[in-house]
């Protein structure tokens, strides 16, 4: 055999070496850019389904709570009373120098902090008769709550039971301010509602009358409105929650935590 042909031989066999090596890596490339495949798609089905299973557990909990009932000891040395007209409750002795306007949301966390700031010295104000709070409850983060609609509900709750024990409105203002709901998760039912409301003493003809016909509900929609188009209310470029006023002016409370002690009289 020459040598020509035995090149030539030893070139094919090469060659077809080559191919089959080649061949081989290219499957082993396919077969792990399967497995990798297989493995990202079952790390993003569990991803799903343990955040679904998240959901469930969060929903499931929160449909069980209960909302802690707080009592304010000295809530029943002022008076409360509930405008129907402008669905605002207004506490405090008629005597009072100084008004305060609180535009509030039972979801807002700031809201929230507001309230754990500065609830305590106020109610010390209001039981001394130097201030009263005009409450305006609003639903500003109704689209914020699974389902939508918590501000609302809560918003109308708190107005039924101004309107059928008005004694009992600031404890359970202060309960719900207490325990608040996490933005976009489940927000506390309407039998959770009234079962605080219940367990304050607060039920009968008067309260399910407002809670079963949401007979607030489209003044506090309204009233949202209004406040957002209200260019004494704008902070920043719009409208928010909390919003405190007193004396016509917007309270700075995050910056100025004297706030109160500046509007109390001296003595």
């Amino acid at each position: 055999m020459s040598s020509t042909r035995q090149s030539k031989i030893s070139k094919k066999k090469s060659t077809s070496a080559a191919r089959a090596v080649a061949a081989a890596r290219a499957d082993r490339s396919n077969k792990r850019k399967n497995i990798i495949g297989v493995v990202v798609v079952v790390v993003i089905a569990a991803a799903i389904f343990g955040g679904i299973f998240y959901q469930k557990q969060q929903t499931t909990a929160a449909a069980q709570s209960v909302i802690p009932a707080l009592t304010v000891a000295g809530s029943a040395q002022y008076p409360v009373v509930l405008d129907t007209a402008t669905a605002t409750v207004l506490a405090g002795k008629p005597t009072a120098p100084t008004t305060i306007d609180a535009y509030e949301d039972f979801l807002c966390p700031i809201c929230g902090q507001f309230e754990a700031a500065n609830f305590p010295a106020m109610e010390k104000q209001l039981e001394a008769g130097t201030i009263r709070v005009r409450y305006h409850l609003l639903n500003l983060l109704d689209d914020r709550s699974t389902p939508a609609g918590y501000s609302t509900l809560a918003a109308n709750t708190a107005l039924a039971v101004a309107a059928a024990a008005p004694n009992k409105f600031v404890d359970f203002h202060d309960s719900l301010f207490s325990k608040q709901p996490e933005e976009n998760g489940p927000g506390w039912t309407q039998a959770q509602l009234s079962n605080l409301a219940a367990r304050l003493g607060v039920n009968g003809p008067a309260f399910d009358k407002v809670v079963t016909g949401d007979t607030y509900g489209a003044k506090i929609q309204s009233n949202l409105s209004a406040a957002e188009a209200a260019p004494a209310l704008q902070q920043q470029g719009g409208f928010g929650t909390p919003t405190i006023v007193a004396n016509g002016a917007i309270i700075d409370w995050q910056k100025n935590p004297n706030w109160l002690a500046s509007l109390v009289p001296a003595g």
